[in-house]
């Protein structure tokens, strides 16, 4: 990125960060009780969820205000899916590893449901869904497999958090509203 995106993109994060703190402070329930790769919940949700606006201030100043088919934060690397501006039926994906995006390689999108602007991921969300999940899935100790954001069947934004506890995987999906839509217990 040239210098003034990397400023841009910066600027972007730390208000975005001061704002999902602000956001969250005001509407968390969940139970904090539970710990995720070591952490509290609430400190390992407020990590994943500040390397989102970052990610998301990255994403803009990268790509523009572009929409996408799914963003999946990883223990180690975001992945991005979004749709060709110039060509609505190709998407491209890219991978942002130590705060650099590798090159874009197109691909036919699967199919023509809806994508979903950059501007309705709501990282306040993602870390309600990532502190409300240990509870959701009955487990005290966790460790992050990954995060998928993504429009659902309607076009608004969807959270899916997995976790892993012992050698099992289990899953909740959000919907826009916060409230889980499917729970899968690890086995």
């Amino acid at each position: 990125m040239t210098r003034p995106r990397v400023r841009r993109a910066r600027h972007t994060a730390a208000v975005g960060a001061a704002l999902v703190t602000a956001l969250t402070l005001v509407g968390c329930s969940a139970d904090l009780s539970a710990t995720l790769d070591g952490q509290p919940i609430d400190t390992a949700a407020g990590e994943i969820s500040d390397e989102l606006v970052g990610i998301l201030g990255a994403v803009a100043a990268e790509f523009g205000e572009v929409d996408i088919d799914l963003i999946q934060l990883s223990t180690d690397h975001a992945s991005l899916y979004y749709v060709d501006p110039s060509e609505p039926d190709t998407r491209q994906r890219t991978e942002f590893r130590d705060s650099i995006w590798s090159a874009p390689v197109g691909g036919r999108r699967p199919d023509t449901s809806a994508s979903l602007p950059l501007g309705a991921v709501d990282p306040a969300g993602l870390r309600s869904a990532i502190e409300a999940a240990p509870g959701l899935l009955g487990i005290d100790e966790a460790r992050l497999s990954h995060v998928s954001i993504s429009p659902d069947e309607s076009g608004r934004v969807e959270y899916l958090v997995a976790l892993a506890t012992g050698d099992s995987l289990g899953r909740v999906t959000f919907g826009p509203d916060g409230r889980e839509r499917e729970v899968r217990a690890p086995r």
